[in-house]
Formats: C-alpha cells, structure tokens, sequence
C-alpha cells in the first residue's frame, strides 16, 4: 500500500504541462455548482502515480494495453491509498481509506495486434525538437524517475487537450457554437473522464531521462465517437497516436460532457 495525496500545487503542475485548466480542479465555487463536494485531482495526474507503481510487473509481451477506469472524483487534500491487485498483474486501484471505495482501477495486460484506423479521417501535427525538450523538462517535475511511455502517454493526453483540429471534427463541432474553444467548453459545461485506454510497444517501458535527446514527433488525431448532445449530456471518445524512434502508442480518453458528468 502506498498513501496519495494531492494538493492544489499539483494540479498547477499538472496543467503547466498538459493544459488542463478545467475549473473543476480549480474553482471551488464552481466545482460546488456543479454539485462537487471539493475541488477534484486531474485524474491522469494520480494515474502517473499509479502507472509507475504497476509498470515494473508488466509482461514482455510485445504489445501492452493500459486500461484504466476512474470511478468517482479523488478530492484535493484528501487522503487515498493505491494498494497493488494480487490477484493480476501489473494492477492495482486507488482506494478512498475513510469510506472503503474504489476511486480508479488501472492495469497492464499484453494484448494480440493494434486495432483497424481509418487513416483518411486523422488529422496530423507536429511537435518539433525544441518544444519537445522544453515538455521533458516540465515532466520531470511530476515524475522524475519515469519510463518512455509515462511520458509518450501524457504527451498524448496533452495534444488532445490541445488540439483545435479535435473540436472542428464533425461529430463534436454538430454539438458546440461556432468557434468554441475547449477552454471555454470547460469554462460553462461539466467535463469529466471516465476511461482510459492505452496500447503501446513493450520496448517503450525503458527507463525515460528529461534529459534523453529530442526527437521531432508527428501526432495524429483520430476521429472522434460521440453518443448524446450537449443538451441530454454526451459521451465522447477521444484518441490520439505517434510513434517515437519506430516504437507505437496509442490512447483514447472517453469523457463525459453535459448534465451526464455530474450523474
């Protein structure tokens, strides 16, 4: 069993690095509208903690999947508990010790081959050397001691967060008025992630340094799924991929948007 604890100062952190400026990790006044009790953790910040914790029990399988279920809010300046699952491995939850529940589950499993995209509707960017240096710094302050995909993973979370070509996709510019920006999206409607699910190349669980030589990376964008509105609530899947020295990885984050988010 290892204690978590989380404050303020690393939600500052955390989205110095990936943009996450939800208010619900911020605004107390506005997390209570929404029907919060505290101001809520980033939930991929408690799963660095969490996926560093697991990964040295992962298989050698060729290609690993990370699947990751957040189940209810883990409060700022509360105390957690990440206890490791005998009973599989390279698993573990995050546990509420006052009430006994389970926040978040997460686990690494091999898995057989990489899923069909249609690379038609994937929208690309590239991230160049000097910005990619100056991120590994900023990693470094949330998790000095990390491996390859710790890194590749959250660099993928955060150009999801980032990426303006993901709100003009069809599917999610239908629902929103012209010229939303994802700021503002978080600014007026509740958001909340649920799920996480990432494939990555078992070569990317090597030991990752800030200081490791940069390389420019090209970050595609897949297309979007989307049950409901804005209106009912939606359900969102959202997913990003790259390929850092020939090594893949994938992630795709499902949220939920709208009166369904605070359900």
């Amino acid at each position: 069993m290892m204690p978590l604890h989380y404050t303020l100062s690393d939600a500052h952190d955390w989205a110095g690095f990936s943009g996450d400026y939800n208010p619900v990790h911020f605004d107390a006044s506005w997390a209570k509208k929404q029907g919060a009790a505290h101001l809520s953790v980033h939930g991929m910040r408690a799963l660095l903690d969490v996926k560093a914790a697991i990964s040295p029990s992962a298989s050698d399988a060729p290609l690993l999947k990370c699947t990751v279920r957040l189940r209810r809010p883990l409060w700022c300046d509360m105390p957690y508990q990440l206890i490791r699952d005998e009973k599989k491995a390279a698993a573990a939850i995050v546990r509420d010790p006052a009430s006994g529940e389970t926040c978040l589950t997460c686990q690494i499993a091999p898995t057989a081959a990489l899923p069909d995209v249609d690379s038609v509707n994937v929208s690309r960017s590239e991230l160049d050397r000097p910005t990619l240096t100056r991120l590994q710094q900023k990693f470094a302050s949330l998790l000095p001691a990390g491996q390859r995909w710790h890194f590749l993973d959250a660099l993928l979370f955060r150009h999801l967060i980032q990426d303006e070509a993901l709100l003009r996709q069809e599917a999610v510019a239908a629902m929103l008025p012209q010229g939303t920006t994802l700021e503002a999206l978080f600014a007026h409607i509740p958001v909340i992630q649920t799920h996480q699910e990432s494939l990555f190349d078992h070569r990317l669980l090597a030991d990752w340094h800030p200081h490791d030589p940069a390389e420019n990376l090209t970050l595609e964008t897949l297309p979007v799924m989307v049950i409901g509105d804005l209106q009912q609530g939606a359900i969102i899947r959202i997913a990003a991929r790259t390929h850092s020295r020939n090594h893949f990885i994938s992630t795709a984050v499902t949220l939920k948007i709208g009166p369904v988010a605070i359900a």
